[in-house]
């Protein structure tokens, strides 16, 4: 799921215009509207500003490799080892604990 998308349905399921997101997460209503459109030039930190503001942060993930090769997720279970690789989900939208 791109971030933007992500973004607008959860600020849609918690009940947030886009004013309010922007008021709440400190950022300008119209860094908000070019998120939810996943326009390429918003930037990182606001980004996670925003995601904070939800109760959420982005995942990291600590495997690297060409862009063009796939990602797949270790399945309920994997080993230990596996999930190290993650630091916090495949490009997830994790609930914000270490906030």
């Amino acid at each position: 799921m791109e971030i933007g998308n992500f973004v607008r349905s959860e600020r849609k399921r918690q009940g947030l215009t886009q004013q309010q997101l922007a008021a709440k997460s400190g950022v300008g209503l119209n860094f908000v509207y070019q998120l939810e459109k996943n326009k390429a030039s918003v930037q990182l930190d606001s980004v996670n500003q925003v995601l904070r503001a939800l109760g959420y942060q982005i995942g990291v993930i600590r495997d690297f490799r060409p862009w063009d090769q796939d990602f797949t997720m270790p399945r309920a279970g994997a080993s230990a080892a596996d999930a190290e690789v993650l630091e916090a989900g495949d490009a997830g939208f994790l609930p914000a604990t270490d906030l």
